[in-house]
């Protein structure tokens, strides 16, 4: 199919799913079972993962800096995209919940993505999420034999150019689809899923146990043996209200269990386990799922920093970058730079943010004012200086005499 796009002829066609959905099939085989969504979030470590690693992305305040000429940067809250990407994308989303749904549909779907709307000047009026269902990417090619990548959006009639979408992508194997945590995490799900129901079952069977049940001596008809069957289970049956139920057999009977208990299975070792694995895959500690087995004041604090540096930060570059290049007109790059406030999440550590405050204006980085800025609080008259300490100093300027003093005399005192 051709058609007249930018001014050029070119001709499209839809990538098949060998080429946009065949990384699944070469990581695990064709048969591979895939985890569904809705079964993964039935999960406890599974929904805590994901809600952990959206709820902190949709937390961090997004900011505008403007890059002056003398190398310094300044927040820019007059750019139109201040508002949008901090307080509403679109008219049905706040900043938060618009970045915690991307980053949920990144770690369940593989991919997130937002449609970039425009005035006459090319300026971003909304983001508009848009489901994975509604996309696809389609390959264009050029008279010249070049491809370029377009999105087919449902509802839309043209195709879209890379620069009006914004895609975020998860693990990726070739750059352009990102790969779902749960395609990989397939097997550990499904034996956590498989625990879990195992807990279920013994639960709900009162922890009862199966087995046959035999009569020596005497074989029985079918009507016999029914009613020897409805007469044990009734007794122990945890529907009929007997969950802890005590049978009698008689002297020529015996019940042989054929099930393997809790304790054989290492049914809480192994649910305990479990969220460690789940965890890897989503690369979020166990202590923020609440596993907190093997943890202490300690460990508690060098996660938190942990999770900032190996789980947040390639996600805050991730998004970053994508941001910059797409939302900023060719004409703002390099003057403009759209970075994600990360000490936000030292609010909730006050010893934490007292000290890096504090560390920032012994050094003269900060002023009064700028801290009590920070925590909402009134302007003082004169505290927009900045001190520095003055028990350090340099070896030269320590040895110069003082301006007004003498200079001591090289004679020796009579």
């Amino acid at each position: 199919m051709e058609f007249s796009f930018f001014g050029r002829t070119i001709s499209f066609r839809k990538a098949s799913k060998k080429e946009l959905a065949n990384v699944t099939a070469n990581a695990f085989g064709a048969s591979s079972f895939l985890f569904s969504r809705d079964s993964a979030m039935k999960l406890s470590t599974a929904y805590r993962c994901v809600e952990v690693k959206s709820a902190d992305i949709g937390s961090l305040p997004l900011k505008i800096y403007e890059r002056l000429p003398d190398g310094f940067k300044r927040e820019a809250f007059d750019h139109p995209l201040s508002r949008i990407l901090n307080i509403e994308p679109n008219s049905d989303m706040s900043r938060f919940t618009f970045f915690k749904t991307l980053q949920t549909s990144v770690d369940l779907r593989g991919n997130a993505y937002a449609y970039i709307e425009r005035d006459a000047k090319g300026q971003v009026t909304q983001l508009v999420y848009l489901p994975t269902s509604e996309v696809s990417i389609e390959f264009v090619q050029s008279e010249g034999g070049a491809k370029q990548k377009y999105y087919r959006v449902t509802g839309l009639s043209k195709l879209v150019h890379p620069r009006d979408i914004i895609h975020i992508l998860n693990f990726s194997y070739d750059g352009i689809q990102g790969v779902s945590t749960l395609t990989h995490a397939a097997n550990t799900l499904n034996l956590s899923a498989s625990s879990e129901g195992h807990a279920l079952g013994f639960f709900k069977s009162g922890g009862s146990l199966s087995g046959i049940l035999s009569v020596e001596g005497r074989s029985l008809t079918k009507e016999q043996k029914d009613q020897i069957y409805e007469a044990f289970n009734s007794r122990i049956n945890p529907a009929n209200g007997y969950s802890n139920g005590v049978a009698v057999l008689e002297h020529n009977m015996k019940f042989a269990p054929i099930g393997v208990s809790a304790k054989d299975c290492q049914m809480i070792e192994s649910r305990q386990f479990n969220v460690v694995d789940v965890c890897r895959f989503f690369g979020v500690s166990p202590i923020k799922c609440f596993d907190l087995s093997k943890s202490s004041y300690a460990t508690v604090e060098a996660m938190q920093l942990q999770h900032l540096s190996d789980t947040l930060t390639p996600l805050v570059v991730n998004y970053e970058a994508e941001l910059n290049r797409k939302l900023l007109l060719p004409s703002e790059q390099g003057r403009y730079v759209i970075e994600f406030d990360t000490t936000a999440l030292l609010r909730t550590d006050k010893s934490a943010e007292a000290a890096y405050l504090q560390t920032m204006f012994n050094i003269g980085a900060i002023t009064i004012n700028e801290i009590r800025h920070k925590n909402n609080l009134p302007k003082l008259e004169g505290g927009d200086t900045p001190f520095v300490p003055v028990n350090l100093q340099t070896l030269e300027n320590a040895t110069k005499t003082p301006m007004g003093t003498p200079a001591p005399s090289s004679e020796p005192n009579e």
